[in-house]
């Protein structure tokens, strides 16, 4: 998986369907991908932000999830084998 977000974050227009068969074949689901995809592309957009803006992304400011007001609505996921919980 962290192989996959770094070639999206990299190489995006070189991505193939043999890239995501590979998370399927590991056992991810459809939806993990597609969370992948968005959870990468998300950070990348808001990194480019960041940059383009000259703005320096303190590091103790990396979880947000906590001040987003639908964080409480959020329940429990899990990737694979590794559950995550929001908050």
């Amino acid at each position: 998986m962290l192989e996959f977000a770094e070639f999206l974050t990299i190489s995006p227009s070189s991505m193939s369907q043999a890239n995501v068969d590979a998370l399927l074949e590991a056992g991810w689901t459809d939806g993990d991908v597609i969370d992948i995809v968005h959870i990468t592309a998300l950070y990348a957009y808001q990194v480019r932000v960041a940059e383009g803006l000259g703005i320096e992304i303190e590091a103790n400011k990396v979880n947000i999830s906590a001040e987003l007001s639908f964080s409480d609505k959020v329940s429990s996921k899990t990737f694979g084998s590794i559950a995550t919980h929001p908050g």
